[in-house]
């Protein structure tokens, strides 16, 4: 455990991917005799991964493949502390054994806080929780250029990631992000542009779980959040 650096005026709630209650838990079963591990990139624990039930490999990011499901990264993980001095980690590493819930009451952390009965959204680009009354996912525009019969684009006007949904004239009902080079600024969706040109493409940022937010939470707070109330 590392040195304490600061002193909270008051007392936390609970610890960010820490059991909120008593209540079952419920994992996420494998389709075969082993377990879930960690993708290259490590899974952050508190916040959601995504399974590639292809190869078994959990990811904070979306690996942008249909073959998905989505569960909760608990904190009662094996945990290897890699940096130099560091004492804490709140990264399973790649190629560790990974546990994640598809329901069980836990705490998560929401950047711009959340309200009871809330759905609950997971960032398609690192896992992250958000909360919104409804059941429609916050999106974000960008000027996306097309080439008809392909399946690559380019675009501009910030950053996008694999799994994100995407729209727009020209581009095929259902198309999702494949696979994105952000420093060429291109990308390949999953189905063939039908037009060339360029256009707005409507991006979905967030991944709808099966998850409710059970306690009010202010703006980078924790909240308990399960699927049974």
């Amino acid at each position: 455990m590392g040195f304490q650096t600061s002193v909270a005026a008051q007392q936390s709630p609970g610890i960010e991917g820490g059991f909120a209650a008593s209540n079952p838990l419920f994992s996420l079963i494998t389709p075969d005799e082993g377990m879930f591990v960690a993708g290259p990139a490590g899974v952050t624990i508190g916040q959601f991964g995504f399974v590639n039930t292809a190869n078994g490999q959990v990811s904070s990011q979306h690996p942008g493949v249909v073959t998905v499901r989505v569960g909760f990264v608990h904190r009662d993980q094996p945990a290897v502390i890699g940096a130099m001095l560091a004492g804490t980690t709140n990264i399973v590493v790649a190629g560790q054994g990974i546990d994640v819930l598809e329901d069980g009451a836990v705490w998560a952390r929401f950047a711009a806080g959340a309200t009871i009965g809330q759905k609950v959204y997971a960032t398609y680009g690192d896992g992250s929780c958000s909360a919104a009354a409804t059941a429609t996912p916050a999106t974000v525009t960008r000027s996306v250029t097309t080439t008809n019969t392909s399946t690559t684009i380019s675009y501009t006007g910030g950053a996008i990631f694999p799994g994100q949904p995407v729209s727009g004239i020209g581009i095929p009902a259902n198309a999702y992000a494949v696979s994105v080079n952000a420093v060429a600024g291109t990308a390949v969706i999953s189905a063939a542009a039908t037009a060339s040109g360029t256009v707005t493409g409507t991006f979905t940022t967030n991944f709808e779980t099966a998850f409710t937010v059970r306690s009010t939470a202010g703006a980078g707070e924790l909240a308990k959040i399960s699927v049974r109330g």
